[in-house]
This record gives C-alpha cells, sequence and structure tokens, in this order.
C-alpha cells in the first residue's frame, strides 16, 4: 500500500513540474516574439490565416541584383534578433554596393530594434518581381526620407519603421491590399495600387509615389482609383498623389509634338508571350496620346507597331512609315522593360526624323544609348535643373553615388509628405485630415507639395531633351536637359 502511495506521489510531481516547463517555455516565446519593435509589434492577418506574411521588415531579401554576402549575413542575424550584428552587416554591405536601397531600409530598421526605439511604422509597396526597375527607384525615395528623418531625430523622437510589402505572383495581390489595412500598427502606405478602394474603406492613407496612364484615363478603374470618383468624394478620402495626375504630362507633350510634327507614328507595347503587366496600362497611353495629338491638329499614322511583339522588325516599320505614310515624327512609348526594343526603332530613325518619347524613357538606361536618341524629347515631372535651390538632387547623389529620376523624387515626396503629416498628428485618422486640410503644405524634391481634399495635387509637366555633355555626371556622355515648359 506504501509503495503505490509513494508511486502517487512521484506521478503527481512529475505532472506538477512538466506543467511548470510548460509555462516557462510559453512565457519565453511570448516574450522574444516581442523583441523587434515592443512600440509597434507586427500584427497582421496573415499571422490567423497560417499564411507567411507579405510585409518584410529586414528578414528577407527580395531585391536580388548585387546580393552581397554581408547582405545575407545581415538578414540572417536581423531574423534571429542579433540586431546588432544586423546593423554591422547592413553597414559593410552599403560600403560595397551604396546604391542598394532595401539595405538601407533594412539597416534603419535594425537601428530601431537594436535601440530598442519607439517607432511608427509605414509600408512601401514595391512590385519587385514583375518591375524590378521601378521598384528600386521608389525604394530608394523612400528609403532616403526615412534616413534623413531618422537622423534628425525621427518623429517626436520616435524613429520611421518602413516595412517593405511585396508579392510573388499576382494572385496574392488582394491579400497584400487586406494585410497592409488590417495592420493597425500601420499608419500609411506609399505604393501605386489597381484597387485602391479598400484603402477609403479601411481608413489607411495611400500615396501614389508615381502616376500611371489608367489612374487618369481608364473609366473603370476611374470609379475605383481615381481621387476625382465619387466613391472618394462622397466620404473622406485617403489617397493622395503626388503628383499632377497623368493625363497633364500627356497634354503638355502632345501640344509639343504637334508643332514639330505634322504625321506622327507612335510604338507601343501589346500584350503578347514577351508582354507584362503594363500593357494595359501601356494601349491606354496610346489612346490618350492619339486623342491629344489629333486635339491640337496633327494626324496618328495609322500603322502597328508592337515593342513587345519578338516578331516585331523596327526597320520595315520605319521605312514604311516615312516612305509610304509620309511620318514626319516618331513617339516611342514602352514600359520599362522594353527600353531597348524602343532603341532598336530609334536607330533606324535617327536622323531622319524628330524623335519623341513617353515618360518611361527617363532613365539611366536610356542614357546608355544616348547616341542613338539625341535630341529625343520626352515629359517629366521632375528635373534636377527645374530649381537649382533644391538640396535633393544633390543629397540623392552624395547617398546613392548615382543620379536618380522623377519616380525616385515622387517617393521621397511621397513619404515627406507622410512624415510632415505625422508630425501633426500619427494617427490614422488624424494622418487623413492634416494632408486633407487646404492649409497643409511642406517641401519636397518636386517643390512645395500641397492637396486637394480630393487628394489631387496641381501642376505642369516639364520637357526635357536628350544632348550629349561633357564630363558630366551621368558617365555616359548624354544628359536629359530641361527645355521650356511649352
Amino acid at each position: 500500500m506504501t509503495h503505490k502511495k509513494e508511486n502517487l506521489r512521484l506521478l503527481i510531481s512529475l505532472g506538477l513540474a512538466g506543467v511548470m516547463v510548460a509555462a516557462i517555455l510559453w512565457l519565453i516565446s511570448k516574450l522574444s516574439s516581442t523583441i523587434i519593435a515592443p512600440s509597434n509589434p507586427i500584427s497582421t492577418s496573415s499571422t490567423l490565416t497560417n499564411q507567411s506574411s507579405l510585409m518584410n521588415l529586414g528578414t528577407k531579401i527580395l531585391v536580388k541584383v548585387q546580393t552581397y554576402p554581408e547582405k545575407m549575413d545581415g538578414v540572417k542575424a536581423f531574423d534571429e534578433k542579433d540586431f546588432n550584428t544586423a546593423v554591422k552587416k547592413f553597414n559593410a554591405s552599403l560600403k560595397n554596393n551604396p546604391n542598394d536601397p532595401e539595405t538601407l531600409i533594412y539597416l534603419n530598421n535594425a537601428k530601431i530594434a537594436r535601440d530598442n526605439s519607439g517607432a511608427i511604422k509605414v509600408a512601401v509597396i514595391a512590385p519587385i518581381n514583375f518591375d524590378p526597375s521601378l521598384s528600386e527607384e521608389i525604394l530608394r525615395g523612400v528609403a532616403q526620407a526615412q534616413n534623413e528623418v531618422n537622423s534628425q531625430g525621427g518623429i517626436d523622437g520616435k524613429k520611421l519603421q518602413v516595412v517593405i510589402a511585396s508579392v510573388d505572383n499576382r494572385e496574392d495581390s488582394a491579400r497584400l491590399d487586406k494585410e497592409l489595412v488590417q495592420d493597425k500598427s500601420l499608419v500609411a502606405a506609399v505604393g501605386v495600387r489597381l484597387n485602391a478602394a479598400i484603402y477609403n474603406e479601411n481608413r489607411l492613407v495611400l500615396v501614389f509615389p508615381v502616376e500611371r496612364p489608367n489612374q487618369a484615363y481608364n473609366a473603370e478603374n476611374l470609379e475605383k482609383n481615381s481621387v476625382n470618383s465619387q466613391l472618394n468624394t462622397s466620404a473622406k478620402n485617403y489617397l493622395f498623389h503626388v503628383n499632377p495626375l497623368y493625363e497633364n504630362l500627356v497634354d503638355t507633350h502632345s501640344r509639343y509634338i504637334a508643332r514639330q510634327a505634322r504625321n506622327v507614328a507612335i510604338c507601343g507595347d501589346s500584350p503578347t508571350s514577351r508582354s507584362n503587366s503594363t500593357s494595359s496600362s501601356n494601349q491606354i497611353l496610346v489612346e490618350q496620346y492619339t486623342q491629344a495629338i489629333k486635339k491640337y491638329g496633327s494626324n496618328i499614322i495609322n500603322i502597328p507597331c508592337n515593342l513587345a511583339d519578338k516578331n516585331f522588325d523596327p526597320k520595315a516599320f520605319v521605312d514604311q512609315a516615312i516612305e509610304t505614310e509620309n511620318a514626319s515624327g516618331f513617339l516611342l512609348m514602352p514600359s520599362i522593360r522594353n527600353i531597348y526594343f524602343a532603341t532598336k526603332v530609334a536607330q533606324e530613325v535617327k536622323g531622319r526624323k524628330p524623335l519623341f518619347a513617353s515618360e518611361s524613357m527617363y532613365s539611366a538606361t536610356t542614357l546608355q544609348n544616348g547616341k542613338d536618341l539625341e535630341g529625343m524629347v520626352l515629359p517629366v515631372y521632375w528635373h534636377r535643373d527645374a530649381n537649382k535651390d533644391n538640396p535633393f538632387a544633390e543629397n540623392a547623389f552624395q547617398l546613392w553615388n548615382a543620379q536618380v529620376n522623377q519616380r525616385t523624387a515622387g517617393a521621397y515626396d511621397a513619404l515627406q509628405a507622410i512624415i510632415a503629416g505625422l508630425k501633426q498628428d500619427n494617427t490614422r485618422e488624424g494622418l487623413q485630415k492634416v494632408l486633407s486640410n487646404p492649409n497643409f503644405s511642406t517641401s519636397g524634391a518636386t517643390g512645395i507639395i500641397q492637396f486637394s481634399p480630393s487628394g489631387k495635387r496641381q501642376g505642369e509637366a516639364m520637357l526635357v531633351k536628350i544632348e550629349r555633355c561633357e564630363s558630366c555626371s551621368t558617365g555616359t556622355g548624354y544628359n536629359f536637359a530641361l527645355l521650356n515648359k511649352k
């Protein structure tokens, strides 16, 4: 009997010990999960559905161009919550590749975690897998703005934490939007979304860093996206455009084209096996230009020119346009990925007729082919010489060791507007009220930023021309020279 009692006591003791061990392990796991940013824990809908988060503070390399071992080590250390090591490794990676915005964002986030700083969290939405060039340009603007504000002490003593939101496939796009708006620790986002209404409905400020043709023209998307739509004027608007709408670019450029060329041949992208997500947007842009050029009195030559068609013959197209249709000018509007094929058309035109291009060709890639594109005129929202007293361009060159374009300037201004608003009110609803106030203004790369209550920004486009230059900072021997606005 005594032996049975001793066995019972032993079992009870072992059971109590097991419960205590389990409780201790649970407590440790709860404490470790809050190390990254105690004042702004990441709580997203994905944690409830057992799906991996589409938002990343520094534990995954998304931009895979020129990935150095130090960056890989930094990401690994960040994931293991060894933030001292993460900071050292990210710094080392930037010494090897100073033109990497993802690493700079991760570095600032790691510093926040290392110092256990209070933080305000915003998101940047980047289509890294679908448009890596555009994504890096946007990330540079956001990274520069984050780096500057944090170097100055942050926003009312709180550092700015930036989460990069990106998807591997288009099927996850809706889940990304849902995850962003449901994360209550997020106060704002920078990015371009096709279905932006969800941001209005869930009261999360979304600032567009760049403009796309379908944001201003496509009737179906206008009802969903545009700040002009009835959806956004009937209630509080949470969508803000840091650049004037795309139609301003088209109008200014078309007026100039019509003065230079009577018969215009247009080359765009249409859906093919080599096309991408910008194809529908590109088709809309072709239609916008067609209508605007006709409005100003010139004609559009009706010869198909599809830069996305693998069987497209640039020489045959140019010869037919000039010899048969009497073309007096050529307008190229490639997606960023197809700038190379637009250059092939330009090589055939070279010197024979005036060349024009959409703003997609306002990039360093274009200048690398400057000898074939000299004299080409295109529209822009920003140019470093438009306001020489503005320090943005010089600061950007020192930071990235390279010139930046208007997409980086737009992303910088998008986050600058958010930062200025957060300094007055760092809640979602408060930020919306501040940005919508007619008296709100802040200075950015593109000048003074002000929004109408509907989120629009007024302004005109500028025109630039590719010209040969000596000892210019582009390193290509060519540069975008600013022309008169009209």
